[in-house]
């Protein structure tokens, strides 16, 4: 049987909501492998063979995930991350024109608002999850507060709340992004295979959980890689 696109739909939806569940990697290769194989007996597509995916996963007895949920390991401090990043790109420019960090009440409130977005996250996470075009609103909506955090910034330091000293701020930016990242790579490389969706179909080769591994040790350090090519160019600019 071809699987058809709404199959491959039904099949991410289906592995998201067991990854909601905190459900075990192998567990969740076994259980796409088995719908995939009843499918090719019957030539029903997927939903017609188990219903909304939704439903499907909530029905199944699997192996859970014992310890921290997938939220604690690895959501939270990516999120915190995002804000540390955030924090650093606004206390650079400061520090890059030799100047102080000026704050108002305004730019007060557009940068705790993207800290409020993450601190209300358990409201509308799972949401989120199952829809991935409201985390890319919710990263586009970070994104604009940024901005509009920089255009209301006080131009003199007679304007502004606050006129802050931006290198412990640098540091402490630069030290928390560096440590969250040394946490998600020790989840990593803890937790071995357990995350990994490995089914017992034979194009499910090696080398694609390995890719998958070192894709994840990038993405844990994005946001100091980033951060330091940003300082790089500066500096390079600067001679």
């Amino acid at each position: 049987m071809i699987a058809t696109v709404s199959d491959k739909k039904w099949f991410d939806e289906f592995i998201v909501e067991l990854r909601l569940r905190d459900v075990l990697g192998h567990a969740i290769g076994d259980a796409v492998a088995s719908a995939r194989e009843l499918l090719a007996d019957t030539g029903q597509s997927a939903e017609e063979a188990f219903g909304p995916a939704r439903t499907y996963a909530a029905s199944l007895e699997l192996p859970r995930d014992s310890g921290p949920g997938w939220a604690t390991r690895g959501l939270w401090p990516t999120l915190l991350g995002v804000l540390a990043f955030l924090l650093f790109v606004h206390v650079f420019v400061a520090w890059a024109q030799d100047d102080r960090f000026l704050v108002s009440p305004a730019r007060l409130a557009l940068l705790v608002a993207p800290a409020a977005l993450v601190a209300f996250l358990p409201l509308y996470l799972q949401a989120a999850m199952r829809r991935p075009w409201l985390l890319g609103l919710l990263l586009l909506i970070g994104a604009v507060l940024g901005f509009l955090s920089s255009a209301v910034a006080p131009a003199l330091p007679g304007e502004a709340w606050l006129s802050l000293d931006p290198v412990p701020w640098l540091l402490g930016s630069t030290t928390s992004m560096v440590l969250l990242s040394l946490w998600n790579t020790v989840q990593t490389l803890r937790r071995g295979n357990v995350d990994d969706i490995t089914t017992p179909l034979p194009d499910q080769l090696p080398h694609r959980y390995r890719a998958r591994r070192a894709f994840l040790m990038l993405t844990n350090w994005f946001f100091p890689l980033f951060s330091a090519i940003i300082l790089g160019l500066f500096l390079l600019l600067q001679r």
